[in-house]
């Protein structure tokens, strides 16, 4: 993390940049306007114009793009402020549509076209390992909505339980990779391999957008929780 340029962004990135120019740079950012709901089209309006037409901080957005775009990237929260908690939480919020109505389902579908060219056996231990990955990332969302954002939004930070902040989410990352595990080495041969290959790019492509996700809690919202709680003492 580069104190020194006192930004929340990547350095080519810009409150002055097209959003076309931000897109075409980062397309990962793209999923970012699908979660808050962001309308098209653009034009040629720059990314501050485009914060200022749909009510978002534009310092706030350029470091949510950049934890997309560059997983290893670390924001500089010094300009990142206690008056951004709300934002933040409205954007993890979608975050957890977004799984929940989107890219959960839609690797599940999939899942299940490889299922229908399997025996029972390795179908029934396939389901169970994917329904089980979907239930334990659900229960994680719930117990943030429940225990930490819903208080937050209530301005009453101090009764949050901030310990869901600092749990590891390694779980997260090896049950994906057990369910990949299982389609690389112990599916029949009669499991297509163009099927196995678009299955595994989706549940790769929901295994790093949750570790951004994880980064976004990490490297954003707990700062500023800290933060808060330091100027309210």
């Amino acid at each position: 993390m580069n104190k020194s340029l006192n930004r929340a962004y990547l350095p080519s990135f810009s409150p002055e940049m097209q959003i076309f120019e931000l897109a075409e740079a980062a397309p990962s950012v793209l999923s970012i306007f699908s979660r808050l709901d962001i309308r098209l089209p653009f034009g040629d309006i720059s990314v501050e114009q485009m914060c200022k037409r749909e009510g978002y901080t534009t310092e706030l957005f350029l470091a949510l793009c950049s934890i997309h775009a560059s997983e290893n990237f670390q924001p500089c929260t010094e300009r990142l402020t206690v008056e951004m908690l709300p934002e933040v939480i409205d954007y993890l919020r979608a975050s957890h549509r977004y799984y929940a109505e989107k890219m959960l389902p839609h690797t599940s579908a999939h899942l299940q076209e490889i299922l229908e060219c399997c025996d029972n056996l390795s179908r029934s231990m396939l389901r169970r390992f994917y329904d089980d990955y979907m239930a334990y990332i659900v229960d994680h969302f719930r117990a943030e909505e429940e225990h930490l954002f819903s208080i937050i939004d209530n301005a009453t930070v101090r009764r949050a339980d901030l310990t869901l902040l600092d749990l590891p989410h390694d779980d997260i990352d090896d049950r994906s990779n057990d369910i990949a595990s299982l389609i690389f080495k112990s599916l029949p041969e009669e499991a297509p391999t163009k099927l196995r290959i678009v299955t595994l790019e989706h549940i790769y492509a929901l295994r790093d957008d949750l570790r951004r996700h994880n980064n976004v809690e990490r490297y954003i919202l707990k700062p500023l929780v800290d933060k808060y709680l330091t100027t309210s003492i």
